[in-house]
């Protein structure tokens, strides 16, 4: 067994860790440098580069990538035409202004019928650099990380994709 994994296990909110619930966070955090690396700059900032990535960058990705992982967080996120719970409890940001502006943002994208896909894959980087944040800050219990497993399998989907295109200057 792994010095972390025990470690964790014998602190805080670990007593039992299931790490094949968590992979997909596990390599977010490696795929995360790289597309901040590559398309950010090494410095991604949620108020510039969703937009610019989205728009440099969106025509490029495969049709089929863009219409999955858009669709999960559709599902997740919407439910007979309205915003679930699930996604009002997400937290877009530190300052209220700006986190509502995001989250507008997002939630007037899922709710539109026909979007373009600048404006799709835009949403779903708001949606990366929050999920992002609020992997990073916060206290979490390790049940709650497992539920959000399959939400970073689908945005490094997407970042990896990014990265691809950035890295190839080739269409996806």
């Amino acid at each position: 067994m792994d010095v972390e994994k025990q470690w964790l296990e014998r602190n805080r909110h670990y007593s039992e860790l299931d790490e094949t619930k968590l992979t997909s966070i596990f390599y977010f955090t490696l795929i995360w440098n790289l597309f901040e690396k590559e398309l950010c700059g090494n410095d991604a900032a949620i108020r510039t580069h969703p937009e610019m990535v989205a728009e440099k960058h969106s025509d490029a990705l495969a049709d089929k990538l863009v219409e999955e992982v858009y669709s999960h967080f559709l599902d997740r996120y919407v439910e007979n035409g309205q915003i679930t719970p699930l996604f009002n409890g997400f937290k877009f940001g530190r300052d209220a202004q700006d986190g509502q502006r995001y989250k507008g943002f997002v939630s007037e994208t899922l709710l539109s019928v026909g979007v373009c896909r600048i404006k799709q894959v835009q949403a779903l980087l708001y949606i990366a650099f929050r999920l992002r944040n609020n992997l990073y800050h916060g206290i979490k219990d390790v049940s709650e990380l497992y539920e959000q497993n399959e939400n970073f399998r689908q945005i490094n989907r997407l970042l990896m994709a990014l990265v691809d295109c950035k890295k190839d200057d080739n269409p996806c």
